[in-house]
């Protein structure tokens, strides 16, 4: 009968109809799952991997990322070991397709201060570069305040000892571009 197919066709539309109500509601759904991600979570996904960094000075920094925190990354280069300031980074040029969420809320929370009381007692001398690619400071780090560390100053090739220490630099974390574990002669 004519009416038998009159109603197939409605009921074809209909679910056509519903099937793009779907997708439009799925498309709806993915936008506000990808609205949530933070960097961060994407750079976790990418621990393990090569990253090629532009930093704010218009460096390019070539590392492989081990470790994520709040404001910061760690990872090695060439010259060793090294944390970036996450404000320090002006792009990343490496695909950062995976995506990772800390499940630990109190990892989750760690700053860079937790990062730098514990470079303090590890007493691992450091160089400190600032935003403009500057060196803050070389020596090792006696203090860690709320939004600063104290920087006992000292060639990088000496101990930590008080006839080596030439004085002490306050650097605010704001200031801080990049810290590097001394192995090399560079920032």
């Amino acid at each position: 009968m004519r009416w038998d197919g009159l109603f197939a066709d409605l009921e074809a539309q209909l679910a056509q109809g519903h099937w793009q109500d779907t997708e439009a509601e799925a498309a709806e759904m993915t936008r506000g799952e990808q609205s949530a991600i933070t960097l961060i979570d994407r750079l976790r996904g990418a621990v393990g991997s090569p990253l090629v960094l532009v930093l704010t000075d218009g460096q390019r920094l070539e590392l492989t990322l081990s470790t994520v925190g709040s404001t910061w990354i760690g990872g090695t280069d060439r010259s060793g070991s090294l944390v970036v300031n996450l404000a320090a980074v002006a792009a990343i040029d490496s695909p950062l397709a995976v995506v990772a969420r800390e499940p630990s809320t109190g990892r989750r929370r760690l700053g860079i201060g937790a990062l730098y009381r514990s470079l303090s007692r590890a007493r691992v001398a450091l160089v400190v570069a600032g935003r403009d690619g500057r060196l803050l400071g070389e020596g090792t780090i006696d203090r860690v305040g709320l939004d600063h560390l104290d920087l006992a100053v000292h060639p990088r090739d000496e101990q930590r000892r008080g006839r080596n220490v030439r004085g002490l630099r306050v650097i605010p974390f704001d200031a801080v571009h990049l810290v590097r574990s001394v192995q090399a002669s560079s920032v």
